[in-house]
């Protein structure tokens, strides 16, 4: 007579226990779980207690609502292993994965008077906990390597940056998935500024990744939990995803994954085509972009040494967006500096704010009228007249007596959208 099985979930996938009193005489493991059309389809792992060193069998993948599949493989490992009663065995994993992979999430029953805190960060105002945040731009905007001075600030935690980032009280371990580079390479970079910025020793646990995250998430959770790891730092989708972006499935797969991890993530990837446009987003299928909580756009300036990189906030579902955000990095042989910038003194990323932002920085100036706004900005009529009312409404500016518009206060804050 086979006993119930103890099951518990992984990340992905679960693991089925047999006991025979208090030891445990046989485990089997299944993972990369996909349901489609086709049916629910899994890798199978079995571990009996007399074989410690490999599986009896490992690295198959079969249908297990196909009951032609569940008797093929039943039948196989009778051949190996005849004394075990292998049919009722994969009856029970087979229905047990059923049951427990559709039920999904239980329900909960909110209301508004939950005790709940504020939103946290991981670093203030930029990756909120527990969130996927992704970090979009073009080739060379400097994306990737904002994305290890981030590492960096959560690592040490680096409390009085330049960046006027808000750092954890205490260190935030990060597991850092390449797709694009390798450890030498990161290991030059985060010299250079742990050197240029005087930090001393900075600890960082890298990983060089190839398998598509969706593909990889066990071990994925094995290094994190190994490393005591709080965020997922990812360079970048583009290979993570593992195929082809502007695909459904894909961007599905990817953030299914993430979501799968439940953990702070940042993604960093790259630009939608039109990389004249001024409003652009992250390159592939759309899903992507509605599957992240908060996107930012990277733009980069660059003039020899020095690099300017604007942030643009171009996705929040947390609260209001945050205003442009500005830092210069110095390419040093003698050590890589990163200081805060504001954008507004780069002309280059003036031109990317949206039209209420420039009209707000236009107006700080001294009042305008509508045609001095439209030729200074080069927008047409429709667009500063909609601009004009948002603001309006929102008592940033006003209309003067002489059919000009000038703000209500000079210090007035930047739109958060």
């Amino acid at each position: 007579m086979i006993s119930e099985p103890n099951i518990r979930p992984t990340t992905a996938g679960y693991i089925f226990d047999w006991h025979n009193g208090e030891e445990s005489y046989l485990k089997i493991n299944i993972s990369r779980l996909s349901d489609s059309n086709r049916g629910l389809i899994g890798e199978i792992e079995i571990w009996p207690s007399f074989m410690e060193k490999y599986p009896l069998l490992s690295g198959i993948r079969f249908n297990l609502t196909s009951e032609r599949a569940r008797t093929g493989l039943a039948k196989r490992l009778a051949n190996l292993k005849p004394q075990i009663e292998w049919q009722t065995i994969i009856e029970q994993v087979c229905m047990g994965v059923i049951e427990l992979y559709r039920q999904g999430e239980p329900v909960l029953e909110l209301t508004s008077n939950d005790d709940v805190g504020p939103l946290e960060y991981l670093i203030s105002p930029l990756i909120p906990m527990g969130k996927p945040t992704a970090i979009f731009g073009d080739p060379g905007s400097g994306k990737s390597a904002l994305l290890l001075i981030l590492a960096i600030i959560a690592a040490l935690p680096w409390h009085d940056n330049p960046l006027r980032l808000g750092a954890p009280a205490s260190s935030s371990p990060i597991l850092y998935l390449d797709y694009e580079a390798d450890a030498d390479d990161i290991r030059r970079l985060l010299k250079a500024f742990a050197s240029g910025m005087g930090l001393g020793f900075v600890p960082l646990h890298y990983r060089r990744s190839s398998l598509p995250i969706a593909d990889d998430l066990e071990s994925i959770r094995n290094h994190a939990d190994a490393t005591k790891t709080k965020a997922l730092f990812i360079d970048s989708t583009s290979l993570a995803a593992g195929g082809d972006l502007n695909r459904m499935d894909v961007a599905t797969s990817y953030m299914k994954a993430l979501r799968q991890l439940n953990m702070t993530s940042v993604s960093v990837t790259h630009t939608s085509k039109d990389r004249e446009a001024k409003s652009k987003t992250i390159i592939g299928s759309v899903l992507f972009e509605a599957g992240f909580r908060s996107v930012f756009e990277c733009r980069g300036q660059e003039d020899d040494d020095i690099l300017d990189i604007a942030l643009f906030h171009r996705k929040f579902n947390l609260g209001a967006k945050q205003k442009p955000l500005g830092y210069r990095i110095n390419f040093n042989c003698q050590g890589n500096t990163v200081e805060w910038l504001d954008p507004k003194n780069v002309p280059e990323f003036v031109a990317r704010m949206s039209n209420t932002r420039q009209i707000l920085e236009l107006l700080k100036g001294g009042s305008k009228s509508v045609r001095e706004i439209i030729d200074e900005l080069e927008i047409s009529m429709p667009i500063a007249c909609t601009a004009l009312k948002r603001l309006s409404d929102k008592k940033l500016v006003v209309k003067l007596d002489n059919k000009q518009w000038g703000l209500l206060d000079k210090n007035a804050p930047l739109l958060s959208r």
